[in-house]
């Protein structure tokens, strides 16, 4: 697959319709029953989930912990329950698929009602938390009962990084309104204009079409595009510079994370070099499939980089999962033995990084499937 510098892609604002929707009772039941086998092999009692990323996985709210405790429980045998400050009920019986909702007053102790709860239902002693839990919450659940509390995140990383349907969905979604979002935005570049200011303008293009105003990223023109993952400043747009975008915006809080680079101008062996990173990204990409160890695609993409001469400007892994985080597992990396599993998903970013000149990251979002691997979305990948 060789790229055609020469073509250029006309560029319309293509509007997609984005249903925001809570996630189905049926995928949550699918994902109960994932824990509750879960708990079987590792031998937990239950899993007690706080508000937060697991939470929404779980239970389909989103939000972050405070002060006081909202938390999950899944039991190995019988029916997952909530227990929330009472004010909060209404809000989480409107937002979960849950009705068994235990409330507690704000002159109690949630963590002797965590208590009263466990023993009136009968839940064994050897609790699975969130690995995400305050450690000042798991200190008072430990001072309220005679429970041992462990970190279950070797359960909740088995479940999260094996993508259901409608998970892949909502990741396409994601990934498109990304990639469209960021290409919507390329002929807004101008000489004099800010990194800041032109990362502004992708978000917005691209939470015009996911729906969504939590869209993230990183937009570095000329040198400073050579440093992988620094941030947008002030640093303002000349001739002849390198476009380094960087971005994300999320669909029902799965996320995208598409890398776009182009010339703004003729930058010095721009074109040599692309082809090297593009290059890299084809092979790795061509080899992906389940059963394959993230460590052999690291290897193929840095390997294709180092015999063209610029392995050592390859400093990063090559890619990490992608779902409800924008940095999950699967890690693509060097050490990663693990081998891969129908239904991750993650990304794909080899770059060269000179410093003092520029840098180049070609960013895709990729699903396993059993003897290939698909691109999430196919970015169109042009010089403009």
């Amino acid at each position: 697959m060789k790229l055609n510098y020469k073509s250029k892609l006309k560029l319309t604002r293509e509007l997609q319709l984005i249903m925001i929707e809570m996630i189905p009772k049926h995928e949550l039941m699918n994902r109960w029953s994932g824990v509750k086998r879960g708990l079987e092999r590792n031998n937990y009692d239950a899993l007690l989930i706080p508000l937060g990323i697991h939470f929404y996985y779980l239970f389909g709210k989103l939000g972050q912990p405070s002060e006081r405790l909202i938390a999950g429980i899944i039991p190995r045998d019988t029916d997952p329950f909530i227990i929330a400050p009472r004010f909060e009920k209404s809000n989480i019986e409107l937002t979960t698929n849950v009705n068994d909702i235990i409330v507690w007053e704000e002159t109690e102790s949630p963590y002797d009602l965590v208590a009263q709860e466990f023993e009136q239902r009968k839940i064994g002693s050897n609790i699975g938390v969130d690995p995400k839990l305050w450690l000042m919450e798991k200190e008072k659940l430990e001072k309220a009962t005679d429970y041992n509390y462990s970190s279950a995140h070797e359960l909740l990383d088995s479940l999260r990084s094996v993508k259901s349907e409608w998970e892949i969905t909502q990741l396409k979604a994601a990934a498109k309104a990304t990639s469209n979002g960021i290409l919507n935005s390329i002929s807004e570049l101008r000489v004099g204009i800010t990194e800041l200011e032109f990362l502004k303008v992708v978000q917005k293009e691209m939470s015009l079409l996911s729906g969504n105003s939590s869209s993230f990223g990183i937009v570095q023109f000329g040198k400073n595009s050579a440093i992988p993952h620094g941030s947008s400043g002030k640093q303002k747009l000349k001739n002849d510079d390198v476009v380094l975008i960087d971005c994300g915006t999320p669909v029902n809080g799965y996320q995208g994370d598409i890398t776009i680079t182009v010339p703004y101008g003729k930058p010095k062996n721009f074109e040599e070099l692309y082809e090297i990173v593009f290059d890299a990204n084809v092979k790795a990409f061509e080899e992906n499939k389940e059963n394959v160890q993230p460590a052999i695609l690291d290897k193929i993409a840095r390997d294709h980089i180092t015999q063209a001469g610029y392995g050592i400007y390859f400093t990063h892994r090559l890619g990490h999962g992608l779902g409800l985080e924008v940095h999950e597992t699967p890690y693509i990396v060097a050490s990663n033995q693990v081998p891969l599993i129908k239904g991750n998903c993650h990304t794909i970013e080899p770059g060269i990084y000179i410093p003092g000149k520029y840098g180049i990251r070609i960013e895709d979002d990729v699903l396993v499937k059993q003897d290939t691997a698909e691109r999430l979305f196919d970015t169109p990948r042009h010089n403009f």
